[in-house]
């Protein structure tokens, strides 16, 4: 227990559960306390009993400490009072110290609170029993000396002429000088009222007009400069005269800076989204937007101050509320959120985006920075791409049905002819021998084109080719047999016979040798055709040589004769076989080229890369 000069007994007066906790601290720093829970049982202990100091709640049961404060001052004028209230306002502070509180206290709970309020009650215990010792003072002064002492806002009394009466410590020290320096010196703060725009304010406070003035100024101290505060005045009303005015203010420089930093920092993010083409919204984690870029607002026709007052869900209109509110929530703090949805305008237009989300800080709390990309011409291109696959789809199925065509009747027709041409060549000669034997070229020829449609149908239906193990020497030597029966007059040899090796194929290798080798006889003008085939085996890869003894290919045609670009029968290669040949072969991961053959014709060589 202090025994010192500021121990004494205390008035608790406090209907709530932390009440004993409070009065155990008092009693352990201060004295003695008695406690009442009502302003009734105060006003009895008062009666009969004398106390240092009145300590009550602000906020009391059917009445505050503000009745209580009147309760004191009508029977024990000379007793400091301290407050404390469960806020800081300086509607509190002003008010207690107009009807003569001694100070309030934002609040007592926790040790922290407690020990504040200890504190200050010890304070107005000191100054009620020593007052100033520089020279005399009227009671007046002195029991607003005591008011003041205590408080931790920058507290005052001013004259009618808003020259300073009684100044605090904390007043004195924000003008960083001493209250004796203040009092009798005319106030900055009230001179800055009585110039505002709205007239002589101060005065009507005096004239009883104004109950209370509050708001923010700046002021110019010495040594500082000029700083901002925050103030309330109240006037001072004695037995129903306005006496004076009671004033309360507590610097708010930086707060002010910070709140301008803040600001700054908002126009530099502000600037950032609106120089975006796209729309560009800052998202509140509670879904609220934070900002919007000029994008934003032209796009969807509202104005900024709307769309500020809206979410996301207002203008979604492809996804239910429940799955926004789970995009927001669910945001990865490491990452980022893409996905389509669909705008709706202010005009009820609807508009397909692609919203991208990340994380970002925003005026120092976590928000979500979206930007929305119109996707309107891409989902009109997408939509005709899907129409131009159905279409292929269809031409792929119409191809089938021709190809089937091909395959079956108008590629049996062919072969009955040449079934019967050759019958008809045994029993004619001469002329009509020669003329058979052109009709039977001529279909053998036909019959092979359909089997060159009939490949290139297949090939075109087969985006991909799937990697096999396919046997070359088989598939090769099947080929040379077919040429030699369809056309006996030719001589074909093999200079090397294929190796027993299998390549990265499918089922359609054989149409690669097949066009090569009849390309080899039809093309050829000499008397009698000759076709020579080697292969051979080169490491990773097979090379298979076709060599003929016909006109050969000049060389400015040897680039453009697979007919690459120039797809079809008017091409300017060879022909539809040529072109099926390097198709596929390219399609196999190999290669094909032509070159001259010694001493006359061309010579084609594949190149296929060996099966693992």
């Amino acid at each position: 227990m202090n025994s010192g000069e500021r121990s004494g007994r205390i008035l608790l007066v406090d209907d709530s559960t932390s009440a004993a906790e409070i009065g155990d601290r008092l009693t352990e720093r201060i004295g003695t306390v008695e406690t009442a829970a009502s302003v009734g049982e105060a006003r009895d202990l008062l009666t009969g009993e004398r106390f240092d100091c009145v300590v009550s709640k602000y906020e009391l049961s059917g009445r505050d400490g503000v009745d209580l404060l009147t309760v004191v001052g009508e029977t024990h004028p000379m007793v400091p009072i301290v407050l404390y209230a469960r806020t800081g306002r300086e509607a509190v502070a002003s008010e207690v110290v107009a009807v003569g509180a001694t100070g309030s206290v934002p609040e007592a709970d926790g040790a922290d609170g407690r020990e504040g309020l200890a504190a200050r009650v010890e304070d107005a215990i000191g100054a009620s029993r020593s007052g100033r010792s520089e020279g005399p003072r009227d009671e007046e002064s002195q029991l607003y000396e005591q008011i003041f002492a205590g408080m931790r806002e920058g507290a005052c009394l001013y004259d009618r002429d808003g020259r300073f009466r009684v100044v605090n410590d904390y007043l004195a020290e924000l003008y960083g000088t001493t209250p004796e320096e203040l009092e009798g010196r005319q106030s900055e703060l009230v001179e800055a009222v009585r110039r505002g725009q709205s007239g002589d304010r101060y005065r009507e406070l005096l004239d009883g007009d104004r109950d209370v003035l509050q708001g923010e100024s700046e002021i110019e101290v010495p040594g500082a400069g000029r700083i901002a505060v925050e103030y309330r005045l109240s006037p001072l009303r004695v037995e129903g005269r306005i006496e004076g005015v009671v004033g309360v203010a507590r610097d708010v420089t930086d707060r002010r800076a910070r709140e301008r930093q803040l600001e700054r920092a908002r126009e530099e993010h502000q600037e950032l989204i609106d120089g975006m083409n796209d729309t560009a919204w800052v998202i509140g984690t509670d879904g609220q937007f934070l900002a919007a870029n000029d994008t934003a607002v032209e796009t969807l026709g509202y104005s900024r101050a709307e769309l500020l007052d809206m979410r996301p869900h207002d203008i979604d209109a492809g996804l239910d509320d429940e799955r926004i509110t789970a995009l927001i929530e669910d945001m990865p703090e490491d990452g980022r959120q893409v996905f389509e949805t669909v705008h709706r305008t202010r005009d009820g237009d609807e508009l397909p985006v692609e919203i991208s989300s990340s994380l970002i800080t925003y005026h120092g709390e976590p928000a979500i920075l979206s930007v929305a990309r119109d996707i309107t011409e891409r989902k009109r291109y997408e939509a005709e791409l899907r129409e131009q696959n159905a279409l292929l789809e269809q031409q792929r199925d119409e191809l089938d049905v021709l190809n089937q065509v091909l395959r079956h009747d108008f590629r049996n027709d062919l072969q009955l002819v040449t079934a019967y041409t050759e019958l008809l060549a045994e029993h004619v000669d001469g002329d009509e021998a020669e003329y058979v034997e052109t009709i039977r070229e001529r279909a053998n020829h036909a019959v092979e084109l359909t089997r060159t449609a009939r490949d290139t149908a297949e090939m075109m239906q087969t985006r991909e080719v799937d990697d096999k193990r396919i046997a070359l020497r088989p598939v090769l030597e099947d080929e040379i047999a077919d040429l030699r029966e369809m056309y006996p007059g030719a001589i074909i040899t093999v200079a090397s016979p294929p190796p027993a090796v299998s390549v990265r194929a499918n089922e359609m290798l054989g149409s690669v040798f097949r066009n090569l080798l009849t390309n080899a006889v039809q093309h050829n003008d000499a008397d009698v055709p000759e076709v020579s085939v080697a292969a051979a085996d080169r490491g990773e890869r097979v090379t298979v040589r076709v060599a003929d003894n016909g006109p050969g290919v000049p060389d400015e045609q040897k680039s453009q004769i697979f007919g690459k670009g120039e797809k079809g029968l008017d091409s300017p290669g060879t022909g539809l076989g040529l072109h099926l040949v390097q198709t596929l072969v390219e399609r196999y991961g190999g290669s094909v080229r032509v070159e001259d053959n010694d001493p006359e014709g061309a010579v084609f060589v594949v190149a296929l890369p060996k099966a693992d």
